[in-house]
């Protein structure tokens, strides 16, 4: 390749090489860990001709030491308490060794690079490696990656002006997995996917637990005034087909109940169907009947006494009473947002549409609520809207979802949640989507507590800085592509570096994500607790808390009549 020949000299190959990997011997200060380095080489090919070609590899690791120094001459320097520049030891002869993860290779003769294709043969020992200029892997890279729609996530780890794209196709129909610690770029990089999107007026479905992409909506106008961003507060009609999402949420909300008080929540639920309303509404619709067939002595269900009714009816009024609160937390958090259009969320089975918009992006906020209520909306949400594109009339675009604190909506059978109702629901949309074009993105801080089923589902991921060592070690169980070179990096990346692997990409790649300032919420982006302390009002929050204590009061009154 006559690029090669105008490419630096950094190094030579080690005597001991395979197809996978070789070592090579670095000049100082001339590549870093992660850079993509060249080697001229020569293969066989089929017609028993030999080719010439360049091979593509990234240096995985880099060792650095000096045969002239052994460790009892630094012993000696440190008991010593002498500077090895008033000795004669040499401090010139250390050695730079790296090992190079082969991607693959590319013949010479062509004026473009080529796709990479699979190294069959080792490269030469003694041979050349070369640091190719920026522009070419940037070429390497766009023509490898040979997508319809590249999406531009950042730059390359080790060169900064080595932009880095991924394959938006894989992207929105392959499922990703999103890992890393709290603060470590997670947010940044979903930023720059949803901004990616937008841009392509692709749809898309944001659980947003803590209003991390409301500066979508606040910068809607400004930077995307072609698209819709919708802003939704929950509020979910029940349907017969949610029978067992609801019974889940009044068993786990509300008191523990015998087995004669379990059944007869079963026969209410059967007995009492509610359509066109909230989930509210319809516990407290139930927890009106029951306290009225406990108030009648009602025969019309067998072997449960009026005693038991009432404590179902207890229960149920407590499960209102929660949900209540949490729909109260969250409108309080939105009342901080007024300038904000929050809209109730729209009927996901009758009017999916209103979701699911071309050019839209729709956020759900669910701040305030309870990990199994959230679960809960999600569930039922998701399951709606899977079902409109599994329809042969396709009521709805395809589209994509992201998932934030993935782990508390797909827990790990280790957590021992499987009722948790989205359980379910996310599995079957992560194992079906692809066909009817429902890609998902699930994010944790903590990928160990992830359902594995579903973790492994994902084609790509993206991970951040991670140093617990469970959490790294299922980031690799979950991934085909990310390699033991690339976790034991994990513990050392910086804010918003990660490592990307999958589909996406067709090679491991340490990035820098891009950070798209203008999309920080400006209500949570710069709080300052400091200035909130100042400005505190005790009397006020007393105030608040004795509200609720109130409104809680009358639950919480023990009943001394044991049910049956």
């Amino acid at each position: 390749m006559s690029k090669f020949n105008n490419w630096k000299a950094i190094g030579t190959v080690l005597g001991e090489t395979d197809i996978n990997e070789y070592h090579f011997s670095l000049k100082n200060y001339k590549a870093k860990k992660g850079d993509i380095v060249t080697t001229a080489s020569r293969l066989p090919s089929t017609d028993g001709t030999v080719i010439p070609v360049t091979v593509w590899g990234k240096i995985s690791s880099i060792e650095r030491f000096n045969a002239f120094f052994p460790a009892e001459a630094a012993q000696e320097l440190t008991n010593e308490d002498i500077d090895i520049r008033d000795t004669i030891l040499p401090t010139t002869k250390d050695e730079l060794r790296c090992k190079v993860i082969i991607l693959g290779y590319t013949e010479d003769g062509k004026e473009k690079i080529s796709k990479l294709l699979p190294l069959n043969y080792p490269v030469m020992p003694a041979a050349i490696v070369k640091y190719p200029s920026s522009k070419d892997v940037e070429e390497l890279f766009i023509s490898d990656l040979d997508s319809s729609h590249p999406i531009s996530i950042g730059n390359l780890l080790a060169r900064k002006d080595v932009e880095i794209k991924i394959d938006g196709d894989n992207l929105i129909s392959r499922h990703i997995s999103v890992w890393g610690m709290s603060g470590s770029g997670k947010t940044v990089f979903v930023r720059r996917i949803l901004t990616e999107l937008l841009n392509l007026k692709y749809p898309s479905f944001v659980l947003d637990i803590h209003g991390d992409y409301l500066g979508f909506v606040q910068k809607q106008k400004k930077y995307f005034p072609d698209n819709k961003v919708k802003l939704f507060y929950p509020n979910l009609s029940v349907r017969a087909e949610d029978k067992e999402i609801v019974y889940t949420l009044i068993d786990k909300l509300g008191n523990t109940l015998t087995d004669p008080q379990k059944d007869f929540l079963n026969s209410l639920l059967e007995k009492i169907k509610y359509e066109g309303g909230s989930l509210l509404q319809y516990i407290k619709l139930l927890n009106l009947k029951a306290r009225e067939f406990a108030s009648s002595g009602s025969t019309s269900f067998k072997n449960v006494k009026p005693a038991s009714m009432f404590v179902v009816a207890r229960s149920l009024r407590i499960v209102s009473k929660k949900l209540e609160n949490m729909e109260q937390t969250n409108a309080r958090h939105r009342r901080k947002m007024s300038h904000l259009k929050f809209e109730e969320l729209p009927d996901s089975a009758t009017e999916p549409e209103k979701i699911i918009s071309k050019g839209q992006m729709s956020i759900l906020y669910l701040r305030g609520y309870e990990n199994l209520p959230a679960s809960a909306i999600v569930s039922i949400v998701l399951e709606n809207l899977f079902r409109h594109r599994q329809e042969a009339s396709e009521e709805i675009a395809p589209f994509f979802t992201v998932i934030e604190e993935a782990h508390n909506f797909i827990p790990s059978r280790s957590e021992n949640k499987d009722d948790i109702p989205s359980v379910d629901t996310i599995r079957k949309v992560i194992s079906e989507g692809r066909k009817f074009g429902t890609g998902v993105m699930i994010i944790s801080q903590r990928p160990s507590r992830v359902d594995e089923t579903i973790a492994s589902q994902c084609n790509s991921q993206v991970v951040f800085r991670i140093v617990n060592q469970r959490d790294q070690r299922a980031t690799t169980r979950d991934s085909e592509t990310l390699s033991n070179d690339d976790a034991k990096q994990l513990p050392n990346l910086a804010n918003g570096q990660g490592i990307i692997s999958g589909q996406i990409v067709n090679y491991s790649l340490p990035v820098q994500i891009k950070f798209d300032e203008k999309l920080i919420n400006d209500d949570i982006g710069n709080e300052n607790f400091i200035d909130t302390v100042e400005n505190w009002d005790d009397k006020e929050s007393v105030k608040l808390r004795k509200k609720f204590a109130k409104d809680f009061a009358d639950i919480n009154e023990i009943d001394s009549r044991r049910a049956n």
